[in-house]
């Protein structure tokens, strides 16, 4: 997996970018290749489930059930909202009503 920083003046965007890649690509262990493995599964499991809500809210804009997911999925709490999070900022012209949530 491939990982950078958009803005290579950012200190923190580096950083952060430098400790996903050590969290998705060091694998020098055994432990360290299962716990990689078992970190990209999910987050492959995470995503998708966000993109079937997302489909979900396409069906239908105005249901509460769908959105009150969304809003959940993308607290900075939930598990890698930062990816979910940046997935909605790159497609905002599909979701703009999810822009308030970010």
């Amino acid at each position: 997996m491939e990982v950078s920083a958009r803005n290579t003046r950012d200190k923190r965007a580096i950083l952060t970018a430098e400790l996903v890649w050590e969290a998705f690509n060091l694998k020098n262990t055994g432990m360290r290749t299962l716990t990689s493995a078992m970190r990209l599964q999910e987050l492959n499991k995470e995503m998708n489930k966000l993109y079937k809500y997302l489909q979900r809210l396409k069906k239908d804009p105005t249901s509460k059930s769908v959105q009150r997911m969304l809003e959940a999925m993308l607290r900075k709490e939930s598990r890698f909202a930062a990816f979910k999070r940046e997935y909605i900022r790159e497609n905002k012209e599909q979701f703009p009503q999810l822009e308030i949530l970010l």
